[in-house]
């Protein structure tokens, strides 16, 4: 059969191989050029007649089957559109295979980028296993399936004893090492149909199906002790270390998913009492209510029924006074207990996983907020500064919440700043590094927060995605008491400042700590000087008068100008003119 009459009786055939008498390919008809450059020219009957030499290509791209698909796509890239449309040959070992398309491979690039993202949606970019989000469906499905078949399952709560040592000593490639290896570890001891995760920093919990009786649970646990006891040997350094284990077996303990886990927790910190060890939990290791974690239903209730508000506190320039930006900070007014700090609420959420869903109610109502003032014209050159948990930008998912909200809210990514405390972003992965980087390429400035807190340096700063430094109150408070303090105060906005950081103090509550920061360069402050954080329609207010301010010194100053220029006019007629 002809090129004619293959490509009349497929329609869907959009280019042919050619090949000699051993199966090598020695060109290409593509059907599209071939109708183009003789079928309107020369007519059917003739068309019929012509050598197939005369449409192939005779320079076809031919690749062996197992060239790699990035490969292909550098190609088809530096060729711009011609493989896209002409197609390209398929060989295994210099024959024949097959025909393939630009469209193909794009389509190919398209579902590996769509798996890759599921996989990083679920799973810890440093370690591979399962993240949180993961572990919880999965454990979800695991306990259905026990009251199913009314069996028991057990869940592990295991915590690194002395990591923080090994990554203050040894540095966090060595840290990094570390829990990819524990990871490996851990993996080796349980079933296939068990699952170990990653939760967060070196927080790892395990789920084990199918117990017949506890003992089996306790092997386990006394197995994963034992392998993280066996020293690493890491780039030429021999660790040891151990971890401790809080495990609660279902449906013994509870059949509800939530307290489980809070149980978990609760006998994990009785166990890294004594380290090295598994505890089982009992009643005697329930924490007091008011230090239990957080659980999603909760912080789904306090969404719902408007228990969780958004306040605002302002930023300003330390010289002018001019506004340059307001920090959202959330509060939770629990009907049991009144107003919850920030700070406690961020802590509870990180313990039980669920900070995502209040960053994410955080986002969407202080950036329409935010915006509604931008209409009112109040928001002018103002930033929008929301509090970022190291855990979510560990999790890979906050770059597409951001991008969510900002579009939602008619905003755009310019006008958000990141505070990260220095813990959080410290202990910041590779990946992480990289999301915070790619962030700040669409505009979002990187804030570190409570800074002289946590074990970070200056110099350190240095090679991480950081636009602002926030230092601690704690500092702030003791300017005018003791020159040491001041001292300090002073140390860190000049060495800021050689890495070009905009520096702002935190927690001005006096002139004389505001006239001091002035005079050492500090860039911005916030505190009750200025204002306590303030809720949406004081801040409103607030910004109101703010702006009017302006208005009303420029009229002042006009009035002083006429008035003078009156006085003068009147001094000239009283006085004799001089030439």
């Amino acid at each position: 059969m002809g090129a004619h009459e293959a490509f009349i009786a497929d329609p869907t055939l959009y280019a042919l191989a050619v090949v000699d008498d051993h199966g090598t390919p020695i060109g290409l008809i593509n059907r599209f050029r071939f109708r183009e450059t003789l079928w309107q020219q020369s007519g059917e009957e003739t068309l019929k007649n012509r050598p197939v030499g005369m449409v192939m290509d005779r320079t076809p791209l031919i690749l062996d089957e197992h060239a790699p698909i990035d490969q292909l796509s550098e190609i088809l890239s530096d060729d711009h559109t011609k493989y896209i449309f002409d197609g390209f040959i398929v060989t295994r070992r210099g024959k024949y295979l097959g025909i393939g398309t630009g469209f193909s491979l794009m389509r190919r690039i398209t579902e590996r980028r769509q798996a890759t993202l599921a996989h990083l949606a679920y799973h810890d970019t440093l370690t591979g296993l399962p993240n949180r989000q993961l572990f919880l469906d999965r454990l979800g499905q695991a306990i259905a399936s026990a009251a199913r078949n009314r069996r028991r399952l057990a869940v592990f709560y295991i915590d690194l004893d002395r990591f923080k040592v090994v990554n203050d000593s040894l540095g966090h490639t060595i840290g990094d090492l570390l829990l990819q290896q524990i990871s490996e570890r851990f993996h080796s001891v349980i079933r296939k149909q068990d699952t170990v995760a990653r939760l967060s920093g070196d927080e790892f919990a395990v789920v084990l199906t199918e117990m017949a009786s506890f003992e089996r649970a306790e092997l386990v646990a006394q197995k994963l002790l034992e392998v993280v006891r066996q020293p690493f040997i890491l780039d030429g350094h021999a660790v040891h270390i151990s971890c401790s284990i809080g495990a609660v077996v279902y449906p013994d303990h509870s059949d509800n998913q939530h307290t489980l886990l809070r149980m978990a927790d609760d006998a994990l910190s009785a166990a890294k009492r004594l380290r090295n060890t598994m505890r089982r939990y009992t009643d005697d290791m329930a924490r007091p209510s008011a230090m239990t974690p957080l659980v999603f239903s909760t912080v789904r209730r306090a969404i719902d029924l408007e228990e969780l508000e958004v306040y605002y506190q302002p930023q300003a320039d330390v010289r002018t006074g001019a506004l340059s930006g307001l920090e959202a900070l959330v509060r939770w007014n629990d009907p049991s207990r009144g107003y919850v700090s920030t700070n406690e609420l961020i802590q509870l959420a990180e313990d039980a996983g669920v900070i995502s869903e209040i960053t994410n109610f955080v986002c969407g109502t202080a950036m329409k907020q935010f915006r509604s003032w931008q209409q009112a014209r109040l928001g002018h050159d103002m930033r929008l500064a929301i509090n970022i948990s190291g855990i979510e930008v560990r999790d890979g998912v906050l770059p597409a919440m951001l991008r969510q909200h900002v579009r939602d809210a008619g905003l755009s990514m310019s006008m958000l700043e990141l505070e990260l405390t220095e813990s959080g972003l410290m202990f910041s992965d590779v990946v992480a590094t990289q999301l915070l980087s790619d962030l700040r390429e669409d505009g979002v400035r990187v804030s570190v927060d409570d800074f002289g807190t946590g074990y970070s340096s200056l110099s350190r700063l240095q090679r991480l995605p950081v636009d602002v430094l926030k230092i601690d109150k704690a500092f702030v408070e003791d300017i005018g008491i003791g020159a040491k303090q001041g001292a300090l105060v002073r140390a860190i906005v000049m060495m800021a400042h050689s890495l070009n950081l905009t520096v702002v103090a935190e927690g001005v509550e006096t002139e004389v700590q505001r006239a001091f920061l002035e005079r050492h360069g500090c860039d911005l402050y916030q505190g009750h000087l200025l204002s306590p954080p303030l809720p949406p329609a004081q801040m409103e207010q607030y910004l109101r008068d703010r702006h009017a301010r302006p208005r009303a010194t420029e009229r002042a100053r006009k009035t002083c100008a006429r008035t003078s220029s009156t006085s003068v006019r009147t001094i000239k007629k009283k006085l004799p003119i001089q030439d």
